[in-house]
């Protein structure tokens, strides 16, 4: 009797008790616990290359900057694949084994902004997979980049007879292939085999003289400046099995800039907004010059911005309208009595976002 006298009170108990188990669990939609936040992912080397020379392979990746980039250091990490699957980055390697360490602080990036590192412990017709695992102070992993397969061919030897003649417009430079790799095998098919010409001036290092491989045996530079000196060489390279394959560089040779020919372009331009215009900068050329030109393009029509040169970045387009989009080019303009102009720079596409 006592238990159904009771029973009102035992019932709006229950029901108590049945809505804060409904809160717990579905918070009434809110969130009475909140999830913490995840922590945030760790750096990682994404851009991975390995480049066969003639007797390395040559490790590239870009430093990692910022909050995260503190306190870590690179480990290389190296295995083998069978020759049979060198082409394949998946499939089954030797175990994997930390070859050296490289501590962030200390990486000296070369001139391209790449760090590199070399590994010579290597032979030919031996297929080497690399990763770069990133490794905190304690020197426990936190991430591994995307692996990179070394095809360890011997390359070309070099080539010979390299010249370099001066000429109205700019340097010619010439040479004589040798198609043999560094075994002393001849090789067969010519249409596998081109040249990349280097140029060396000032402090700058070695620095590609031509954009992209040269088939032949010879090159025009045109990008110098007058009455500048270079020096020149000139590296084989064998496309096999997928991959470019570099030989030895010939012997250097040094020649002068025609004492009157128009300046080489700004290698780069690039733009940032400035207070509601877009300020157009550039890396200046080598050699004397009395100015740059600043050209806008806009669909199919060009316009030059500058009605004199100007002697130094950067250059403010005021007339630039709101969501309209733009290209940018830079030439540079001879020092010389008769101011010849060179050649355009390459054109920069920016879209205007600013108000105005």
């Amino acid at each position: 009797m006592r238990i159904l006298r009771d029973l009102p009170r035992y019932r709006g108990l229950w029901i108590i008790s049945l809505c804060v188990l409904i809160v717990m669990i579905s918070g009434c939609g809110k969130k009475m616990f909140p999830k913490p936040k995840g922590s945030p992912a760790p750096p990682q080397v994404k851009d991975l290359n390995a480049q066969v020379m003639p007797r390395s392979v040559e490790l590239s990746w870009s430093p990692l900057s910022g909050e995260g980039a503190k306190g870590i250091a690179y480990s290389v990490m190296r295995s083998e694949v069978k020759w049979e699957n060198r082409g394949c980055l998946e499939c089954p390697a030797t175990d994997a084994r930390p070859v050296q360490r490289i501590d962030s602080a200390a990486a000296k990036p070369a001139p391209d902004g790449k760090i590199r590192w070399v590994d010579a412990d290597v032979s030919y017709r031996r297929a080497f997979r690399y990763q770069i695992s990133v490794i905190d102070d304690k020197g426990s992993p936190l991430s591994l980049s995307n692996p990179a397969i070394a095809k360890f061919y011997p390359g070309l030897v070099a080539p010979v007879n390299l010249a370099a003649v001066t000429q109205p417009q700019g340097i010619l430079v010439q040479w004589k292939p040798v198609l043999k790799d560094i075994e002393g095998k001849d090789i067969q098919g010519g249409a596998n085999v081109s040249f990349r010409v280097e140029r060396l001036s000032g402090e700058k290092g070695w620095e590609k003289a031509s954009p992209s491989a040269v088939k032949g045996n010879s090159y025009y530079d045109q990008t110098i400046a007058p009455e500048h000196n270079y020096t020149y060489r000139v590296i084989p390279i064998l496309f096999i099995d997928e991959v470019s394959i570099f030989g030895e560089p010939s012997a250097t040779v040094l020649a002068k800039g025609p004492e009157s020919m128009p300046p080489s372009p700004p290698e780069k331009v690039w733009i940032v907004p400035a207070q509601g215009a877009l300020a157009v900068h550039w890396t200046e050329s080598e050699g004397k010059n009395s100015g740059y030109h600043v050209y806008r393009r806009e669909g199919k029509e060009i316009i030059r911005l500058t009605a004199t040169p100007v002697n130094h970045p950067p250059f403010v387009d005021q007339g630039a309208k709101k969501g309209s989009t733009y290209f940018y080019a830079v030439s540079a303009v001879g020092s010389q009595a008769d101011h010849k102009e060179g050649l355009l720079s390459k054109w920069t596409e920016v879209r205007n976002l600013l108000s105005e």
